[in-house]
């Protein structure tokens, strides 16, 4: 019996590092309501943003940048989460709807980072 594709694939973990912005403010703070127009204080500098990605790069992880360039979202196995955050491989993998996994930024970034969390992955249906 043929391998499902999901299977083939070597399982990640996707986290979202939320940056510090230079005002101290994070756009979270307008989780129920809407974003402002202007975004730039709540951006992080650019060579922060850049110094954050080069960490995570180093440490084994894919990065991406969202659109309006206030978070970075990092991507890796399980083994390197657990590696780099201390926490179990087994864990990051299980995250659960009402779950929310913190982590704390590696030591030479945390004046960077305001905020690293893991969430549920989300869930598709196929209809039967």
């Amino acid at each position: 019996m043929a391998q499902s594709r999901r299977s083939k694939r070597k399982e990640t973990v996707v986290a979202q590092v939320y940056l510090r912005s230079i005002s101290g403010r994070s756009f979270r703070e307008f989780a129920e309501n809407p974003l402002p127009s202007d975004l730039s204080p709540f951006r992080a500098p650019p060579a922060a943003r850049d110094e954050v990605w080069r960490t995570f790069e180093k440490l084994g992880f894919k990065v991406y940048q969202d659109e309006m360039g206030l978070a970075l979202s990092v991507e890796a196995t399980p083994g390197v989460f657990a590696k780099v955050f201390g926490v179990s491989a087994d864990k990051v993998t299980k995250v659960l709807a009402k779950d929310t996994i913190r982590l704390r930024a590696p030591k030479d970034i945390q004046h960077l980072v305001g905020e690293i969390l893991i969430t549920p992955k989300p869930e598709f249906f196929s209809g039967a």
